[in-house]
């Protein structure tokens, strides 16, 4: 009897010892959250030893703790599905990120528009004008002082028919109205030709080309104002000119010639719906002609 409870109890104490092991490599697969697995498997180990030492019971009770103890082994496999859980939390917080920017570009976005457009209507704003678009029909007073090199001094007077016309700026002209004015005739003595832009095409390289000669403006109640900026000489285009008499021998033989206008000759005048009147004032290129055109 003495030596079947021996050899019983050696078969006992060699189950735990299995059943050991083989936690100890459910703790290897699954990591340091097994520790509490292998923790509770050795309790279980020692609880085991413990009633063999005991050395009570027959052979089908002394059976009942090895077969509990293979049943610890199942909470390893609950807490490694638990470990699944924290990658789905750190995917969430890119997104909120994400959304975050987009809102603020789009935004932004708006805003420039916005700014675009107040722009625009500023532009619109600076370049409109209040002088009406029309055809006007007068008689201008032409005055001329001569002062040709060698010569007396002199002056001359002149009255012609002259129509005067705005309309809408052409090509790239700056000004919010386009003026045209001139005697009706270009060939007598005193007659004249304003224009404040020239819209055309260059004869070499087949460019549109625009000439602004003049820079004007008006107060928005019909009263309007200009300057001279651009003769137009240098590119062979003055068309700002005066038809008045030209020496063909010292003091002598005069013959109408055409006079291009300086820059810094000025013009000012009121322009309504029912008529019109405008003031030019300057001085020829060659400084040899000074003029004053009063027409209404």
């Amino acid at each position: 009897m003495t030596t079947r409870r021996r050899t019983t109890a050696g078969q006992r104490t060699k189950a735990p010892r299995q059943g050991t092991v083989r936690r100890q490599e459910r703790v290897t697969r699954y990591g340091r959250r097994n520790a509490r697995g292998t923790l509770l498997a050795a309790v279980c180990a020692g609880g085991l030893l413990a009633l063999t030492a005991c050395g009570g019971g027959g052979g089908g009770a002394s059976d009942e703790p090895s077969d509990s103890g293979y049943t610890t082994t199942a909470e390893p496999t609950a807490t490694a599905t638990a470990e699944v859980a924290p990658p789905v939390a750190e995917t969430s917080e890119p997104v909120e990120e994400t959304t975050g920017t987009v809102t603020d570009d789009t935004t932004s976005g708006e805003d420039d528009d916005a700014d675009d457009s107040f722009s625009d209507t500023s532009q619109e704003q600076d370049t409109a004008s209040g002088v009406p678009r029309g055809q006007w029909t007068g008689t201008a007073t032409i005055s001329v002082d001569f002062a040709d090199p060698g010569c007396a001094e002199s002056s001359q007077s002149y009255e012609l028919p002259a129509t005067l016309i705005i309309d809408d700026p052409v090509g790239g002209e700056d000004n919010g109205f386009h003026l045209s004015w001139a005697s009706d005739s270009q060939t007598p003595a005193g007659a004249f030709g304003v224009t404040s832009a020239l819209d055309g095409t260059d004869t070499v390289d087949g460019e549109a080309v625009t000439i602004g000669y003049w820079s004007l403006s008006d107060d928005g109640s019909g009263d309007i104002s200009g300057s001279l900026t651009d003769s137009g000489a240098a590119e062979g285009a003055a068309l700002n000119q005066l038809f008045v008499p030209k020496p063909i021998l010292p003091c002598s033989e005069y013959m109408v010639f055409p006079y291009g206008m300086a820059t810094g000759t000025t013009l000012e005048g009121t322009v309504t719906d029912e008529s019109a009147s405008l003031t030019l004032s300057g001085t020829s290129l060659d400084g040899t002609r000074s003029f004053r055109v009063e027409w209404s």
